[in-house]
């Protein structure tokens, strides 16, 4: 028996113009509801909102997640009004998060921060003094653990939102109505990655960080089609942001990160962890998906646990 398709809650609105549409007013209520959330936050810990841009406390740091429940909101308005069908079917056909496909995703983000940290054992003991970074704690981990259950909260509403409107809601409309791979892949990856163009903290590295996650956003994009479901999807990105918070870069998001490196954003050692990163990721990829060719059961599909 054939599997629904990934895209089939789509096919009955399509149109290129409810798409547009249906982006510009996600865009506004997630605006606004972020907007809402920032300020009322901001309020309630008696801070200055700009103070809190940096995320360095707790709560700053909480002040940054928190606002992606906009997208949900945006969701839950836009696709009933715009596309008459219900928010579960982000999820795909079975309108469920496939739990199996996400906690595979964690365990293959796990086996790629491993081979990471051997790595960085390795740079630890070859490269000079002056190239290679220092990792230091910025939260001590009995405070860490503390702060662990919400932090995965928060960046597990984030990063759900993200796949939601970028693997589940564009990824949806576009496959419904082209074939074309750099259409319903390609483009709307390129544009989740020109979103975290910054090039004030990252120098020349804003075109390879928007490299790595426009292709990052291309694997996940296959990777919903392939196996019917958003659940590996929302996995990986769940567990590559968990990992950020275990170890970051200094100066990020400081108030929810264990360890960091004291790296420059701009450096050549950010450069080669950058396309380091991206060539582990594209191998993983090719592994999974000659492994995925070789089995029927399991491609596309579409339920929950």
């Amino acid at each position: 028996m054939t599997q629904p398709l990934f895209w089939q809650p789509a096919q009955g609105s399509a149109q290129i113009w409810r798409t547009l549409l249906g982006l510009v007013l996600i865009a506004i209520i997630f605006a606004a509801v972020a907007f809402a959330i920032f300020l009322g936050g901001a309020v309630l810990m008696n801070e200055d909102p700009a103070r809190l841009l940096d995320g360095d406390t707790p709560g700053a740091a909480s002040l940054f997640f928190a606002p992606f429940l906009g997208f949900h909101v945006a969701l839950l308005i836009v696709l009933p009004l715009l596309h008459k069908r219900r928010y579960a079917s982000l999820f795909g056909p079975g309108s469920r998060l496939n739990l199996r496909h996400f906690r595979y995703a964690l365990l293959v983000t796990a086996g790629m921060a491993l081979v990471y940290a051997l790595s960085m054992v390795v740079e630890q003991r070859v490269l000079p003094d002056d190239l290679r970074p220092d990792i230091v704690l910025i939260t001590p981990p009995g405070r860490w653990l503390t702060l662990l259950v919400p932090i995965m909260v928060l960046i597990f509403i984030q990063t759900l939102a993200e796949e939601l409107v970028f693997r589940g809601y564009l990824l949806q409309q576009l496959r419904a109505r082209f074939r074309s791979i750099w259409i319903w892949a390609v483009l709307p990856s390129f544009l989740f990655g020109a979103l975290h163009f910054d090039p004030l903290t990252y120098g020349v590295n804003a075109y390879f960080y928007v490299l790595n996650t426009t292709v990052a956003g291309v694997l996940a994009c296959l990777i919903t089609i392939r196996t019917g479901n958003l659940g590996a999807a929302a996995g990986l990105h769940f567990a590559n942001n968990m990992l950020v918070m275990i170890m970051g870069v200094a100066g990020e998001l400081g108030g929810f990160t264990l360890l960091a490196m004291t790296v420059n954003p701009m450096s050549g050692y950010m450069t080669w962890s950058i396309l380091s990163q991206t060539g582990l990721s594209l191998v993983i990829f090719a592994l999974w998906w000659r492994w995925m060719n070789r089995q029927h059961a399991i491609a596309n599909a579409p339920g929950g646990d």
